[in-house]
């Protein structure tokens, strides 16, 4: 028996689609698969998506909390593969193209999901680009009403 933990969109479920950026997805699917066949679902949401840090380790921890042996993942940063390493969960690449969980846990079944040893993109990768700093909201740039140019009208 393998419970697979499946970042997901929307509230997760076999017809969501699966979320590449596991850290930040907004819920996992939980897919107990036994002899090759889907026995379970559960759907969590997951509590690290608008975390400012640390959303990967604290979403490595959901899938410990929920018994996953297993996940599917589109990227993964390294300090969510060290902490998923650290709990003996075996880590699957998910195909290149968008693909619901149901497709993507029908390909773990067939085998046609390449195992990988750790993480497949940078930190931070799952931020988002944000607004930034700068967008000019100062006090300065003129405009007053000084007294050194009178107008009559």
């Amino acid at each position: 028996m393998t419970i697979l933990g499946v970042p997901s969109f929307g509230k997760g479920g076999l017809n969501s689609n699966l979320n590449p950026r596991f850290g930040r997805c907004t819920a996992f699917t939980f897919v107990t698969v036994e002899d090759g066949d889907i026995k379970e679902v559960k759907t969590v949401p997951n509590g690290a998506a608008n975390a400012m840090g640390g959303a990967g380790i604290q979403a490595a921890q959901t899938i410990g909390n929920n018994g996953a042996t297993a996940v599917i993942i589109g990227a993964l940063g390294p300090n969510a593969s060290q902490a998923l390493n650290s709990l003996n969960v075996d880590i699957y690449q998910a195909p290149g193209q968008q693909v619901t969980v149901k497709e993507a846990v029908e390909k773990f079944i067939n085998g046609e999901l390449q195992k990988i040893a750790g993480a497949n993109v940078g930190s931070h990768y799952g931020m988002g680009g944000g607004i930034g700093g700068g967008r000019g909201g100062g006090m300065g740039g003129g405009g007053g009403g000084g007294m050194g140019r009178r107008r009559n009208f």
